[in-house]
């Protein structure tokens, strides 16, 4: 407890985040639970927590209710992303590559990207860098990320889950690694002690990156193996050159896989055999990889994969929810506190519009189909940080700032972020004004009229 000028204060800890004490909040509106979707349903949120979620909530005296009129998600969980990348614009290039590492190696890459980022990070921009990738992750739904900066400077936006998830107790540690087949013997050891821990931790590793079949790319996999790296806890990225086999054994050792399939068209022609990867019931979610080649965040994945979906029908629209949700909290151990509108959840919720009701199509379809100017609100530990300026008022303890994103006006709320870096507007210029001076410019927040 803390006294200061004769008022009674009490604060709180909960999922590694401070709370002021505060009245509930209840949020109505059309809720996409871990039992299918609830029409007019109700989630119950005090202390960074999901209280109650459903049809039939109690209120207690106090509660502050908020009408949303729009869809109640779980916020959404990327596994598989390059946060500092994603102020460059999109790269379009000009051929179709057999591994990653072609592209890796190629003068335009080097020229467009590679350079620029390092010049970038050697001006002691990395920091900016995150802090514009986080609220461009936020913008798209996201309320966990990966693939941020080595040393923690941007705290208080999205969770980190690779390096501080401010989830509390009982969170084994999450490895996020690019080059598997470089690691020393000693981060071998380091990760399979990880694994094997209480509670268990996870390693998200690519994989297997590639045309899908491409010789040298399935032949990581072989590899992987060998240095004893599929046991369960590990979850595979890309893995494009996969065969139905591998699947099946990767299912045999429960391994995990995630899905990027934008950015494995746009680099190598193809994705990974997704098909034979859920009928070997490997459990599978889907992530962006990164602005340059991928999708700005997940919801415009999740539009991406819904198109592909289209042409060869793998997946129902409650399947992708899933592999953006539950399916990505259960593949990082996390199952028991986000992903899920469900009790003892951290009250890290999503509000899109509802664009499918007229069409007579359900909250999975609009949920896969949203567009950015559909989001309408993004909690994050039960704090509103980004939204329609109308539903942030009710919430927001500021500071707020005005977006515009594809047309639309948006407020962004800083209020939780542990350091002060200035206005997010200053942030843009920084890097806009840096970028510039590498040849290239910022990117925006969102692709418009994809």
């Amino acid at each position: 407890m803390l006294r200061r000028a004769g008022i009674l204060l009490v604060l709180f800890f909960s999922l590694g985040r401070v709370f002021a004490q505060s009245p509930p909040i209840a949020l109505s509106g059309t809720l996409i639970t871990p039992d299918g979707v609830v029409p007019d349903g109700v989630v119950l949120v005090q202390g960074g927590l999901i209280v109650a979620a459903g049809a039939h909530v109690s209120l207690p005296p106090g509660t502050r209710t908020v009408e949303t009129h729009g869809i109640l998600a779980p916020g959404l969980i990327d596994l598989h992303n390059h946060l500092t990348w994603n102020v460059f614009p999109r790269w379009k290039p000009t051929a179709e590559f057999a591994t990653r590492y072609d592209w890796q190696h190629s003068t335009l890459y080097s020229t467009l990207l590679e350079g620029p980022h390092q010049a970038l990070s050697e001006a002691g921009l990395e920091c900016q860098m995150e802090r514009y990738a986080e609220v461009k992750a936020i913008s798209e739904g996201e309320t966990s990320v990966v693939g941020g900066v080595d040393s923690p400077c941007v705290q208080g936006l999205a969770r980190n889950l690779d390096y501080d998830p401010e989830l509390g107790p009982g969170v084994g540690r999450i490895i996020y690694n690019i080059y598997p087949l470089e690691m020393s013997e000693r981060a071998v050891a380091w990760a399979n002690a990880a694994l094997a821990a209480t509670p268990r931790g996870s390693m998200l590793i690519h994989i297997a990156e590639g045309a899908p079949k491409n010789a040298s790319a399935a032949e990581e996999f072989s590899m992987l193996q060998a240095r004893g790296l599929l046991q369960p806890g590990v979850s595979l990225i890309h893995a494009t050159a996969l065969t139905p086999g591998n699947f099946k054994s990767m299912a045999d050792d429960r391994v995990g896989f995630v899905w990027s399939p934008r950015s494995n068209i746009e680099l190598y022609g193809d994705t990974a055999n997704v098909a034979a990867a859920k009928a070997a019931r490997v459990t599978m979610a889907i992530a962006p990889d990164w602005s340059p080649t991928g999708s700005d965040g997940l919801l415009g994945e999740l539009n991406y994969a819904s198109v592909w979906n289209q042409t060869q029908p793998v997946f129902s629209d409650r399947e992708l929810v899933a592999m953006a949700t539950s399916n990505a909290a259960a593949l990082v151990g996390l199952q028991e506190k986000i992903g899920s509108l469900a009790p003892n959840h951290a009250a890290d919720l999503l509000v899109i519009r509802d664009t499918g009701k007229a069409r007579g199509k359900d909250a999975y379809w609009s949920l896969t189909h949203a567009a950015p100017e559909d989001v309408e609100l993004v909690m994050i530990g039960g704090l509103a940080t980004y939204g329609d300026p109308q539903l942030m008022h009710q919430f927001s303890k500021g500071p707020d700032e005005t977006l515009h994103v594809c047309g639309v006006e948006k407020s962004v709320s800083f209020a939780s972020e542990t350091k002060s870096p200035g206005s997010f507007a200053a942030t843009e210029a920084t890097l806009d004004r840096a970028l510039r001076e590498q040849g290239t410019h910022l990117a925006p927040l969102a692709e418009c009229g994809q």
